[in-house]
């Protein structure tokens, strides 16, 4: 049999329901907001990564063939249009973007520490390479070995970036269509007035 709800029922369930859909929205608003911001953060650290693997790489090839070049001039002789002082400038250039990537990634990922090992590798050929005084073919292969790691690397973080955080897929995906089937059950309910006893 079904009863009549009374009208101060009715208003207290409907303010009470009212109440609670605002908070629901306020917590998917609040996670949506915080998520889109750590999005944000991660393109911009996505962009400075990708800029600094650039001078790496780029550095890193410029720095050893002025190298190679430079040691195979004959003593007192100098064609090349790159002097010690900018290699000295190159090289300075190498050890800054390099810091600033260790910086920037995460030693807990492995991926992340599989790229900083193929960049100490480059410069550890690069200083073997000095010291022997031979060519740059190990240093430019290292090189080549840590650009082809980096590159679906920084898609995968990109695809990250793209399908949004965790929290916020959960959110987009299960909580707002739950708060909106619930919201609409509720008004069903208040609209009707009356529940089975």
């Amino acid at each position: 049999m079904a009863s009549e709800l009374p009208v101060q029922s009715i208003t207290a369930i409907a303010t009470l329901v009212a109440a609670l859909i605002a908070a629901a929205i306020s917590f998917v608003n609040l996670t949506l907001n915080k998520e889109q911001k750590t999005s944000e953060f991660r393109q911009a650290w996505i962009d400075a990564l990708r800029e600094d693997l650039s001078v790496f790489f780029a550095c890193a090839r410029s720095f050893a063939r002025a190298t190679e070049e430079l040691f195979a001039i004959p003593s007192g002789q100098n064609p090349v249009q790159i002097n010690q002082e900018k290699i000295s400038d190159i090289r300075y250039q190498v050890a800054e973007v390099y810091s600033r990537i260790i910086l920037r990634l995460n030693p807990e990922e492995p991926e992340h520490e599989e790229l900083l090992r193929l960049l100490k590798r480059a410069i550890d050929e690069q200083n073997i390479a000095i010291v022997q005084k031979t060519d740059s073919k190990k240093t430019m292969e290292a090189i080549r070995i840590a650009t082809e790691y980096a590159r679906p690397l920084i898609k995968k973080e990109w695809k990250r970036v793209k399908e949004g955080e965790l929290p916020f897929r959960i959110v987009r995906n299960w909580v707002a269509p739950i708060i909106f089937a619930l919201s609409f059950l509720a008004i069903m309910f208040i609209w009707h007035g009356t529940f089975s006893c």
